[in-house]
């Protein structure tokens, strides 16, 4: 075998010598590469991390420091059955709903069971709209009327579908809106707000409309869902707020002297 001879025949100086070699390892580096394309592969799979956290969005103030948001729920008083020619009555009272005294007064299952809900649309139009986000609000909750329970005994107070929501008390359920706090995913920052009533005794969803029956055009059958299912919901980023406006009008409305008014809608 022909090879290079070196002899050092000096004790006294360094016996190191540097020999060059040219080494290429062409495994080098193929771990780190292996690693990116996994997660090159796994974010073209399932898309990168996005943000869903949510943050709570209050009532913004209305007038004299006030946060309070005011829903009114009205029901048909079925004594006059309602028909294309009747003038019909609604009012904020359990009792048109079939709901005896006693069973709003002691908190029967098929009150307790009953309860608003309130849609969040991106658009008034059914044929193209998302919904994104409910909230409940129970029959528990609420202001009170007075009722006879029995001849025998004095006046009793019970619940009436007129809620005044707030921060405190009890009455806060229902209050926030909890959204999206990143608009990159979603960018929705208006809503149509529209209400049923869950009627625990039939088992079945009441639509409500924002004006009386009577009121519908062109006709109480026959209207434009548009322009009579929805409140209009504005969030605003910048203080965490939200309001509510007539879609109608544009007024802003959930103080006590104008509150959000609902009205149960009667099939014919």
């Amino acid at each position: 075998m022909d090879a290079t001879r070196i002899k050092i025949v000096k004790d006294d100086i360094n016996k190191f010598i540097n020999i060059p070699v040219n080494m290429q390892w062409d495994f080098m580096g193929r771990d780190d590469s292996i690693t990116d394309y996994e997660v090159d592969a796994v974010n073209q799979v399932i898309g990168g991390p996005q943000d869903f956290e949510i943050i709570r969005f209050a009532h913004n103030i209305f007038l004299k420091d006030n946060t309070e948001i005011k829903h009114v729920f009205n029901f048909y008083d079925y004594s006059q059955p309602i028909t294309a020619t009747t003038v019909g009555n609604w009012s904020p009272n359990y009792l048109n709903n079939g709901f005896s005294v006693q069973d709003v007064y002691y908190y029967s299952k098929s009150f307790t069971k009953s309860f608003f809900k309130l849609d969040f649309y991106d658009s008034p139009d059914d044929t193209v709209q998302n919904l994104y986000l409910s909230i409940i609000l129970p029959t528990q909750q609420g202001l009170t009327q007075t009722a006879t329970l029995s001849p025998t005994l004095p006046p009793v107070e019970i619940k009436k579908p007129e809620m005044i929501l707030d921060y405190i008390g009890s009455n806060k359920e229902g209050f926030f809106i909890y959204w999206l706090r990143s608009r990159e995913f979603i960018d929705v920052n208006t809503f149509y707000m529209s209400a049923k009533f869950f009627d625990a005794i039939t088992g079945v969803f009441k639509q409500m409309t924002n004006v009386k029956q009577t009121l519908l055009l062109p006709g109480k059958f026959t209207f434009n869902n548009s322009d009579y299912k929805y409140y209009k919901v504005d969030l605003d980023y910048s203080n965490q707020t939200y309001e509510v406006f007539s879609t109608s009008t544009g007024l802003r409305l959930g103080d006590n002297n104008s509150p959000i008014t609902w009205y149960e809608y009667v099939n014919p």
